[in-house]
């Protein structure tokens, strides 16, 4: 039992190259790049008024409350908007525009981003 058989019975080593783990390494792994999303407020809808996913709205203060028009219709209200909110549309004219992102309409609610 001499160096020639420890030799002989020892496992041999392979490299290789992992390719899974090159692919995972690569910069175009994902197709879909993220994109950035507005932030979106609930607001409640108005008796009588229906809207639907991707309407644009025109969002208006009054009395420290942010109404969600449509025309000269008032269709919704948010709720508690921040008042980083109420100040930017107030500088914006009083006006900003709106579209809904989507409607609720078992609770009466909807998600609306500002633009």
């Amino acid at each position: 039992m001499g160096t020639d058989f420890l030799g002989r019975t020892k496992k041999t080593i392979f490299k290789r190259i992992d390719m899974q783990r090159v692919a995972l390494g690569t910069p175009d792994l994902f197709t879909v790049k993220p994109s950035d999303c507005p932030r979106s407020y609930v607001a409640t809808l108005v008796d009588g008024f229906k809207l639907t996913d991707g309407e644009h709205l025109i969002a208006e203060v009054r009395n420290d409350n942010v109404n969600i028009c449509r025309g000269n219709d008032v269709v919704a209200t948010l709720d508690r908007p921040p008042s980083e909110v109420i100040s930017a549309i107030k500088n914006s004219g009083g006006a900003a525009n709106g579209v809904v992102q989507r409607v609720h309409k078992l609770s009466g609610k909807a998600e609306v981003t500002l633009c």
